[in-house]
């Protein structure tokens, strides 16, 4: 009978193995990050808490870009006192580049690192900052750096004149990318650090700067595949697509381009369509992203 239980046991963890391995971020968690970061953001930290907890169990707890869903998720544990979770989170934060002064600036986190748990985490703090930099790749991140900055060289001012020399920029900058893709996949936070080290970190800026024909039919396809892995944004994704239509004259289908004003730059009419186009590379529907616009505004004024 011991036996058998054991046997049982090992089948429950390999199957919550497999599942996790072949997730579908696109599929299985942005939708329910989406709903849980409204929450959030309306301070419902109990729904917040159980949606972000229901996403988890599907995959892989990640940070997408803008969302902070590890974050949101650790914070939401502190206010609700589930100190054991906070600590367990934060800890993977950290081992993910975020430093002991983000929970130290924030008094959600007063009473946790009060506690016994959070003075555990920071006196291990060191030891796990330096796992994460021991793992991270800061010559990449370096690289990134002065790449942003050689895309925005001419950008910034006298473009016009300087085409030639930008575009001689952008295809070196294309190699690079491939070559990046192929060899470590798309940078994450794990690699590079936070997107806010230092100075900005995100390789979508520069995939707006592709060749329309390489970026259709090489970094497109390839960097679906990281978003349904769980490791590029979807907003990368969305952005690359509809800028490519609107600079070349047609309507967007994501809806990820605003218009001067207010509202949305030329984009299709039919908006049922926007939204299963939206939710096929994992955003959110046009709705429940306004339901946020609206909150933000109101909470922030921008």
């Amino acid at each position: 009978m011991r036996n058998i239980s054991i046997l049982l046991t090992i089948i429950l963890i390999g199957c919550q193995t497999m599942k996790k391995s072949e997730c579908n971020y696109i599929t299985d968690y942005y939708q329910t990050i989406y709903k849980a970061d409204l929450e959030f953001e309306a301070e419902n930290y109990e729904k917040a808490f159980e949606l972000y907890q229901d996403a988890f169990k599907s995959c892989n707890a990640k940070n997408t870009s803008t969302y902070n869903e590890i974050g949101k998720f650790t914070e939401s544990s502190a206010i609700l006192k589930k100190f054991n979770i906070t600590y367990k989170f934060a800890k993977e934060q950290i081992l993910n580049g975020v430093e002991l002064s983000r929970f130290e600036n924030n008094d959600n986190f007063s009473e946790f690192l009060s506690s016994d748990f959070g003075k555990k985490l920071v006196s291990e703090y060191n030891n796990l900052h330096k796992e994460f930099e021991k793992k991270a790749n800061f010559e990449l991140r370096d690289e990134l750096i002065s790449m942003r900055k050689a895309d925005q060289m001419y950008r910034n001012s006298n473009y016009q004149e300087n085409i030639t020399k930008q575009d001689s920029i952008d295809k070196l900058h294309e190699k690079r990318l491939i070559e990046i893709f192929e060899t470590i996949g798309h940078p994450t936070n794990k690699i590079v650090g936070q997107y806010t080290r230092d100075y900005p970190v995100d390789v979508g800026l520069f995939l707006l700067h592709t060749d329309d024909s390489i970026r259709m039919n090489y970094f497109v396809p390839k960097v679906k595949e990281f978003v349904k892995n769980g490791t590029a944004p979807p907003e990368t994704l969305g952005r690359m697509i509809d800028q490519y239509y609107l600079y070349n004259g047609e309507p967007q289908i994501y809806g990820t381009y605003g218009a001067q004003g207010g509202g949305y730059a030329n984009m299709i009419d039919d908006l049922k369509k926007v939204d299963s186009n939206r939710i096929s590379i994992g955003l959110p529907p046009l709705e429940l992203k306004e339901k946020k616009d609206s909150l933000m505004r109101a909470k922030y004024g921008f």
